[in-house]
């Protein structure tokens, strides 16, 4: 498996949903389905977008030659941002959090996402671990690593790595003990039951925004995807070929929508019965995609890492 630094997938996906009457093709009609309407969202989006941008004059009403490639590049970085996801409405999922280290001259370097389940508890990637400069802060409700006026700061006491990461090519998860609770609510893991009925996720992250994973980090965003492959498909089992374990990983999004590189750690939501649970965390691009980002990911599930989180925290005299 290829080496990793800090808050960057490996390698990007693809689907491989088998024979036409394999009972995981459903998935598939699924992600078809949501693929069309989440690009008939997207293009309400760009209407709003571009009528906004007229108004604002960014667009010219009469033909000014020399003003339309300076506006032509502002509306396209705005396009760009809108189709691998959105920025998340104010207020959204303030318990998904950015994760950096403070440097001594009180300045912030922000590299990974994670996600508080437990108010003294966030749960990042494993590959955001660096024993020689660990993170030593998170920042709840958080919108934009530009602007942390309403941002809920906490110093990180302890983070802690996976022992069979990344040896065993999976496990990628780091607990993180904080100094003080935090004031966001935490939100809990997913069931094994509850995920095997879940045929979407939604992503959340700090992370780039492009295929080729080279500009956006920084801003939170947000994209519903497909879920791909999820626990032991039997004799059409892909795991070989996309590179991940099905009974402590799953497989999700592709054709665009995606998590990508600073997003590691970040969450991977499902919704049962209208709440809003954790089902992984985002890990890594599979080997088959050609891109860093925009081919799916392969996400760590939180359920099967439930007793390492619990016992990280008994360390601690915390209750999980």
């Amino acid at each position: 498996m290829t080496a990793m630094t800090s808050g960057q997938r490996s390698r990007p996906v693809g689907c491989m949903c088998g024979h036409p009457h394999h009972p995981h093709r459903r998935r598939r009609r699924v992600g078809q389905q949501l693929v069309m309407k989440r690009l008939s969202k997207k293009i309400d989006q760009l209407a709003l977008l571009v009528g906004d941008t007229r108004a604002k004059e960014v667009l010219p009403a009469t033909g000014d030659r020399k003003a339309h490639p300076h506006q032509a590049r502002t509306i396209g970085e705005a396009i760009a941002r809108i189709v691998g996801g959105v920025p998340v409405s104010p207020g959204d999922y303030p318990e998904c959090v950015v994760v950096g280290r403070r440097r001594a001259n009180g300045t912030f370097n922000w590299f990974c996402s994670g996600v508080l389940v437990h108010p003294r508890i966030v749960i990042t990637a494993g590959h955001c671990f660096e024993a020689a400069h660990p993170a030593n802060v998170v920042a709840l409700a958080a919108e934009n690593v530009d602007d942390m006026q309403s941002a809920e700061i906490r110093t990180v006491r302890k983070m802690v790595k996976h022992p069979l990461y990344p040896s065993s090519g999976a496990h990628d998860i780091s607990v993180m003990i904080l100094r003080r609770r935090a004031k966001v609510s935490p939100v809990r893991l997913a069931t094994a039951e509850e995920l095997a009925q879940a045929t979407e996720t939604t992503l959340v992250g700090f992370g780039n925004d492009d295929v080729l994973s080279t500009r956006g980090f920084g801003i939170k965003r947000e994209v519903t995807v497909p879920i791909l492959q999820l626990g032991d498909q039997g004799d059409d089992d892909p795991e070989a070929e996309l590179g991940f374990d099905s009974d402590l990983e799953f497989v999700a999004g592709g054709e665009g929508f995606d998590s990508c590189n600073g997003d590691s750690g970040g969450p991977a939501y499902i919704t049962v019965a209208g709440e809003r649970v954790l089902a992984g965390l985002t890990s890594r691009a599979t080997e088959t995609a050609r891109n860093p980002c925009g081919e799916g990911g392969i996400y760590t599930r939180a359920d099967m890492h439930a007793t390492f989180i619990r016992r990280i925290a008994s360390n601690w005299s915390i209750t999980f």
